[in-house]
């Protein structure tokens, strides 16, 4: 399986508000990351439109968490900006396949995807924002506490 590039940018942009605790420009985060600012402003209005992030306009404006970061799964932004994979057509539509009923492919086929969501559902953003010392966010803390007031 692989994930959109959206995904991807939802999964950073969550990283860095949870780091960061504050509200964010776009331009913060797409230049602490490398990434277009254009394509993440697309992310960042689907991550509002899903709820997990508020965002003001104005100078002052930006995105911040709408929910504390303990409480979104990387499963549930996965699962958001992916909708379930289903890796062949039978999957959602038994129908189709001669094999069914009792197509035991479909059946590990589904039962890998459970697994892969049930994986992705035991870490938060919160889990994934712990400070370390080098490596991950640490890479990019400059960017995330160059807004810090403190």
């Amino acid at each position: 399986m692989r994930l959109k590039l959206q995904t991807d940018y939802a999964l950073r942009t969550l990283l860095f508000l949870a780091a960061a605790r504050r509200i964010c420009s776009v331009d913060d985060i797409a230049g602490a990351f490398g990434i277009s600012r254009e394509h993440l402003v697309k992310v960042v209005q689907e991550l509002a439109r899903r709820g997990f992030v508020k965002t003001t306009v104005g100078r002052a404006g930006g995105a911040q968490l709408a929910r504390e970061p303990a409480s979104i799964t990387v499963a549930e932004v996965v699962e958001a900006f992916e909708g379930r994979q289903q890796v062949l057509e039978c999957l959602a539509q038994p129908e189709v396949c001669v094999l069914e009923p009792g197509c035991d492919l479909r059946r590990l086929l589904i039962k890998a995807e459970q697994s892969f969501y049930a994986v992705l559902g035991t870490a938060t953003i919160a889990d994934l924002t712990r400070p370390r010392r080098k490596g991950g966010l640490a890479n990019i803390r400059s960017a995330i506490t160059s807004g810090d007031s403190t």
